[in-house]
């Protein structure tokens, strides 16, 4: 290769760089000026102070002590990060700190985890609609003046059906409520101290997309909410739920599931021995169940199921009344 070869690609190099550097100093200024702007003209949200860093590769913000007041929540923290590619602005990463303070309806709520963040992908268009978002906490502690539950893990994830259609899932892995709560609540010990697995799956639809506009003015209306499916396992019980439940405008749910229901007499005896059932109605469910059991494993059956303004019902008998999910 010749010297001039050499100059040039170095010369290359140099312009390269140049550029790439102007274009971060660009985009973090763009930034700086719109968080600055978004501080001073929203009446919710406040922080002490911020940072834009990351140059050259990312556009890196911190904000220092944010605070959240809205009617109903509020919500503080000593500190929140975004981090973003430079090459792909669209996608963020959020982290928390191990601590964070709620106050829900007048309830004084503490958020105690070893580890919180947040990925956000957005569809890379003007009007930045949401495409897909999840949350991982790790370890999570929730804490009230008087009871602390805690989780191995929790996880909440949702993807774009269509710009105000969204499919999102919620899941709790090895949950212990609170002891002493639980001893208050059900001193005979009928439900569990440990829940292997809570997991819910819904469809919401808004009355507008989930974009950057919706972050400015009153927040998107909920217009129908679906329940698609349901998990369910502690000690040697396991339920899981298909199907579509619509929520009626009291929050009833209405629809047709498939049931599978592993360890169905140890739950119907909970059940009974709980007075959530009478004897009348477990000794005719129980019946009905084994009729639709697998005989080989007589524990485990499916079965479809409907609902009709929240009353559970397996043909013309009723199980039990669901209340309302809002």
């Amino acid at each position: 290769m010749g010297i001039r070869a050499v100059f040039g690609l170095l010369a290359a190099a140099v312009l390269a760089t140049l550029a790439w550097g102007g274009y971060w100093f660009v985009g973090a200024r763009a930034l700086d000026r719109t968080v600055a702007q978004n501080l001073e003209t929203n009446p919710f949200f406040s922080a002490a102070g911020y940072s834009v860093r990351g140059f050259p590769n990312r556009f890196d913000l911190t904000l220092d002590a944010p605070e959240l007041d809205q009617p109903g929540l509020s919500w503080r923290a000593p500190f929140v990060q975004f981090f973003a590619l430079s090459y792909r602005p669209y996608h963020l990463i959020a982290v928390f700190p191990h601590d964070q303070e709620f106050v829900i309806e007048g309830n004084a709520l503490g958020l105690h985890s070893r580890d919180m963040r947040a990925s956000l992908v957005m569809a890379p268009q003007p009007a930045l609609p949401l495409e897909r978002f999840a949350l991982v906490i790790e370890a999570p502690e929730l804490r009230s003046e008087s009871a602390t539950h805690r989780a191995e893990q929790a996880r909440f994830a949702s993807r774009a059906l269509s710009p105000s259609r969204h499919e999102a899932a919620f899941e709790l892995r090895t949950l212990f409520p609170d002891t002493a709560l639980m001893a208050e609540l059900d001193p005979a010990g009928h439900w569990p101290r440990r829940v292997d697995l809570l997991a819910l799956t819904l469809e919401a639809e808004f009355d507008r997309a989930l974009d950057r506009a919706a972050l400015s003015g009153p927040p998107p209306l909920l217009r129908s909410l679906a329940v698609t499916g349901a998990q369910l396992a502690f000690e040697g019980i396991s339920l899981s739920a298909t199907g579509r439940l619509e929520a009626g405008p009291l929050g009833l749910l209405s629809g047709e599931v498939t049931l599978q229901l592993q360890g169905w007499p140890a739950l119907l005896a909970r059940l009974e021995q709980a007075g959530l059932i009478t004897p009348e109605a477990a000794a005719l469910t129980t019946r009905s169940f084994g009729a639709l059991a697998d005989p080989s494993t007589p524990e485990r059956l499916e079965a479809p199921l409907a609902l009709r303004d929240g009353q559970l019902m397996l043909g013309p008998l009723v199980l039990g009344t669901l209340p309302p999910i809002f």
